[in-house]
């Protein structure tokens, strides 16, 4: 049986597609994953189709897990938990409320629930609406992960952040996933961070994610 996480928030712009493929490439590395054995799948439900726009500019052949498009086959979304050909299944979610029934199947498969946000003020409440409306109703266990964070900006926001998280009592990684315009170019090339070229700053930006996928207990087999 596959494990299944769901990355999802009401707001855009908080890097959940991004989040999702380069947490299933370092899962996929650190599993020893392979394009003829692959033991990850990204599945997208999002009706935007971020993932899809991603998935085309790359050699997918080459990429160590499968992808699907799944926003219009909520029947297979709900089964997505018993693929047993896979370890672990990330689920790319719509920015919003779009395909409310193809959202609730991913939340009956899931396994937990990964909810990225940025340190800006704008992000909060939906961030806890995320949570409150969606996670804890339906007792799933989640994480908030705090991306984008540019370290030229210096802590504050960050800081700000992490306050309001602790005075919510809302549950978070203790990896930050930092900003690089490294991502950005790479979703217009296509690429995943573990195929990124060699150097300090893409060192870095796999660290993070490798560091959140371990933090999380992504780097095991399914039992």
């Amino acid at each position: 049986m596959a494990k299944v996480h769901v990355v999802c928030s009401q707001k855009g712009g908080v890097g959940k597609t991004t989040i999702t493929v380069n947490l299933a490439a370092v899962v996929a590395s650190v599993l020893g994953s392979s394009p003829s054995s692959p033991k990850v799948l990204v599945a997208s439900i999002d009706p935007q189709a971020s993932a899809v726009w991603w998935a085309e500019r790359t050699d997918v052949d080459n990429l160590p897990f499968d992808f699907d498009q799944l926003d219009d086959r909520p029947s297979e979304v709900a089964k997505l938990g018993e693929l047993g050909e896979y370890e672990h299944v990330f689920v790319d979610a719509p920015g919003s409320l779009a395909r409310p029934a193809v959202l609730a199947r991913a939340f009956e498969a899931a396994t937990d629930v990964i909810v990225p946000t940025v340190p800006e003020p704008l992000a909060y409440a939906p961030t806890e609406k995320t949570v409150l409306d969606l996670v804890k109703p339906r007792g799933l266990p989640y994480r908030i992960v705090r991306n984008l964070w540019d370290r030229r900006d210096g802590h504050a926001d960050l800081d700000a952040l992490t306050t309001w998280l602790d005075e919510q009592k809302l549950s978070y990684a203790r990896t930050v996933v930092r900003r690089y315009k490294m991502h950005t170019n790479a979703s217009a090339e296509g690429r995943v961070v573990t195929q990124y070229p060699n150097g300090r700053t893409a060192t870095e930006a796999h660290n993070d994610f490798l560091a959140l996928a371990l933090e999380l207990g992504y780097g095991g087999t399914v039992s």
